[in-house]
């Protein structure tokens, strides 16, 4: 009983942060305007850092690899409320792959001696062998800048979403930046649409249990049991019978209730 108690608790936190947030009333359209005015690197648009966390949740994020002493990130409040809109906000967000408008980001004036346009992909249906491992199609050489543009935000978005690595702005040693926009390449908004268009909350919930039994590593399962704790967090609790889903999210929550590694700030 002790470990649904502890649940329980869980569920009432996250509850009380959503509860909180003063944008809930913004419509969509109106929040994915605002991504125009992003003007800092954010989890998915920083040249130099890998940054992990789900930004619906106000946790610190976690360095992943990349530069040391790398810039902090931070998480526009428009960015935040729509990965906390779930599926209600992803039909907007594929709709806006293509939305050319600029953000007031631009990456890659300095420090980087390559700039690449790339089409990486993770994909809704993981192959058992590489399940992580993007797809290689397309490696452009660029020598400019390159600004940010809202269907690249919306690209990161979706991925926070569903659970899966759509990265539009990642590092590369030595010193690369790789840049995957769906304006660059147009086959991700193909991809992406093909995987996820028409999900509605029966098929993500679906889609957060599968992964959440995918694997036997933290790094693996665990950003699926943030997502499913946070958007259904009655099936969160009832997912605590499943023999495969329970020793996971024992080691999740231990995980979270030991966590020293310092974030990002």
């Amino acid at each position: 009983m002790k470990p649904l108690l502890h649940v329980l608790i869980v569920l009432t936190m996250v509850g009380f942060a959503s509860a909180s947030d003063n944008l809930a009333s913004i419509p969509v359209e109106k929040l994915i305007d605002d991504l125009t005015l992003i003007d800092s690197q954010a989890p998915g648009l920083h040249g130099t850092a890998i940054v992990n966390g789900f930004i619906a949740e106000d946790k610190p994020l976690q360095f992943g690899g990349g530069v040391l002493g790398s810039p902090a990130p931070k998480v526009p409040p428009a960015m935040r409320e729509l990965v906390r809109r779930g599926v209600a906000a992803l039909p907007h967000l594929i709709e806006h792959l293509g939305d050319r408008r600029p953000t007031k980001l631009t990456l890659g004036k300095d420090f980087f001696m390559f700039r690449e346009f790339h089409d990486e992909y993770d994909m809704r249906f993981r192959s058992t062998q590489m399940p992580y491992l993007p797809r290689y199609a397309k490696e452009k050489s660029f020598l400019s800048s390159y600004t940010i543009k809202v269907g690249d935000v919306c690209y990161a978005l979706i991925g926070q979403i569903v659970n899966r690595n759509l990265l539009p702005v990642r590092y590369q040693p030595t010193a690369g930046l790789i840049i995957n926009s769906p304006i660059e390449s147009p086959e991700l908004i193909d991809r992406v649409k093909k995987d996820w268009s028409g999900l509605d909350e029966k098929a993500h919930k679906e889609s957060l249990l599968a992964d959440a039994q995918y694997g036997e590593d933290l790094w693996v399962f665990g950003p699926a049991l943030a997502r499913l704790r946070f958007y259904y967090p009655a099936d969160y609790l009832y997912s605590f019978l499943n023999d495969d889903i329970r020793k996971h999210i024992v080691e999740f929550e231990a995980k979270e209730q030991t966590n020293t590694k310092p974030g990002l700030h």
